[in-house]
């Protein structure tokens, strides 16, 4: 059940960050209710926002705010503009504790989501001044290069996913036309993926990518992306900012926010190649990535979830789109720049 916050709490955890609630209200994302609270104070509007812990990592949630939070110093001080401002507390943390649960402040944006392709080459230039910006920051003992860490879990997934494969196709009669339909597309698409990740090329690029990291965001999607009123694209919901694969961040961001528009996909790489080039070597990662049916994967774990079940549902319908955008990857990954 979400969690619910009284008036009182909005205002004590507020005051910490050196403002006075005038009206405050809850609001809900797209995967969670109540997933942060809009204050209104006489200095302006901010996101009051319990942080999201990732299941994905080992360490608490006190540490990965903590981490999230130095992170954001770092972007800061480095003068990145593509996210809301976040409030210091008065003793100048960048969040606070209330009743075991980490709370930050940041801006709150008004305006709208993406719409045009011109927004699209904004993001790619917002995503790749994220991954130029932060180069070089963090070192990582040898053999941990970011992307290959990333395809150790993409690789359980897959596995999992094969396993399900062949118990609904002998047990589950609900979803078994579904499995015996797609599932065969799946496959085919990791295969191939998994075939081009092997490439001696990409081998070298893991190794090259080992000595110098960067900070990645990690949930670019459409609600996670605003135009604000005065025209500036925000990146906002910054809870999973890390240490990690600019490649996979990029091949996300391309799935989760482009809805298979190939004037969207390639204008978001435009953007992004303005700002940081990529090597013909980089490209093909970045489509290689792009091709695991990553969604399937997910989906596949939770059918009878609503939203789960929608995606599933949706994959006849995506399919052919899916075929045309990895097309034009793979067209723009032989591409050769003069």
């Amino acid at each position: 059940m979400a969690k619910s916050y009284t008036k009182a709490q909005i205002r004590k955890i507020t005051s910490r960050f050196g403002l006075i609630p005038l009206k405050s209200r809850l609001v809900s994302s797209l995967y969670r209710k109540n997933a942060v609270i809009q204050v209104k104070t006489k200095k302006g509007t901010y996101a009051l926002k319990p942080f999201s812990r990732t299941k994905m990592v080992r360490s608490n949630t006190i540490q990965q705010m903590e981490q999230a939070a130095s992170m954001i110093r770092l972007l800061k001080k480095r003068k990145y503009s593509y996210m809301p401002a976040w409030l210091p507390t008065h003793s100048g943390k960048l969040w606070t504790l209330h009743q075991g649960t980490p709370f930050y402040m940041s801006q709150w944006i008004k305006g709208r989501g993406l719409e045009n392709a011109e927004d699209f080459e904004k993001l790619g230039w917002a995503l790749a001044t994220l991954h130029a910006t932060s180069t070089g920051l963090y070192r990582i003992g040898r053999g941990k290069s970011p992307t290959s860490q990333q395809l150790k879990i993409w690789k359980k997934q897959d596995r999992l996913f094969q396993k399900k494969i062949k118990k609904i196709s002998r047990h589950d009669t609900k979803y078994r036309n579904w499995y015996n339909t797609h599932g065969k597309d799946c496959q085919r698409l990791s295969r191939r993926a998994w075939k081009d990740l092997q490439d001696t090329s990409i081998v070298k690029l893991f190794q090259k990518e080992n000595r110098s990291h960067a900070l990645i965001h990690s949930d670019i999607t459409i609600p996670n992306v605003m135009i604000s009123d005065n025209g500036q694209l925000k990146i906002i919901d910054w809870d999973r900012v890390k240490v990690g694969s600019v490649y996979a961040d990029l091949a996300k961001a391309l799935m989760n926010t482009t809805q298979f528009n190939p004037e969207f996909v390639q204008s978001l790489l435009k953007g992004y190649q303005k700002r940081k080039p990529l090597s013909p070597t980089e490209r093909k990662m970045v489509t290689a990535l792009y091709t695991l049916p990553r969604e399937a994967w997910h989906a596949s774990l939770h059918p009878n979830r609503s939203r789960d079940r929608e995606i599933l549902d949706n994959w006849g319908h995506s399919w052919p789109l899916r075929l045309q955008i990895i097309h034009i990857l793979q067209e723009w990954s032989m591409y050769k720049r003069k």
